[in-house]
């Protein structure tokens, strides 16, 4: 299999940078919709996201969680989907895997039909063994596959997985990415918001 080169992560941005583009728009709320695999996946989730929540105020900043196991019930589903259709920013957290949870495929293929297109990104923090193995690249296409129909920017970023996790998964879901649709911008809030997520 060819390995796959993960894309680079854009120039950072700095703080004072960030805070200068930030719109000066009463009441906008960052919306963050992630799924995790467990305890250590959710911790680096959870991680990533305070940095936008220490720019952008815990006010406004909403946060959805959910564990990838619960999805297998229709109403917690439900509202994971709901969560993603309306996110600004979409966390995955999982380990690199030849299969992922059959609860994260299902969830993908229930929003990404949903999703309007406009300004947002997919979050994978992926936990890997050994940097970039054939599991990673696997986990990456995947991702990044639902990242494109989406119209999202696509963010993998590796994270040690520790030795003893041994996460469950099942058969690996994959579609082909839906032709691109037309691309509408949302609002400068968001793009700022990305910025900092990305870091």
């Amino acid at each position: 299999m060819k390995r796959l080169k993960a894309p680079e992560a854009p120039e950072r941005l700095v703080l004072s940078d960030l805070m200068a583009m930030a719109p000066d728009e009463e009441g906008y709320t960052l919306s963050i919709a992630g799924v995790y695999q467990d305890r250590v996946t959710r911790g680096w989730a959870l991680q990533k996201c305070r940095r936008a929540t220490q720019l952008a105020g815990a006010e406004h900043v909403q946060n959805t969680w959910h564990d990838v196991h619960s999805l297998s019930d229709p109403a917690i589903l439900l509202q994971a989907v709901r969560a993603a259709v309306m996110a600004d920013v979409i966390v995955v957290s999982v380990y690199a895997a030849d299969e992922l949870p059959l609860g994260l495929c299902l969830w993908f293929e229930a929003w990404l039909p949903r999703r309007l297109p406009r300004t947002g990104a997919l979050t994978a923090l992926i936990g890997v063994t050994q940097p970039s193995d054939s599991q990673y690249v696997r986990t990456v296409e995947y991702l990044q596959a639902a990242a494109s129909r989406a119209q999202l920017d696509f963010i993998p970023q590796e994270r040690k997985r520790p030795v003893a996790s041994g996460a469950p998964s099942i058969k690996l879901i994959r579609n082909a990415p839906a032709p691109p649709r037309k691309h509408s911008r949302n609002s400068t809030a968001s793009i700022s918001m990305l910025a900092a997520i990305r870091h």
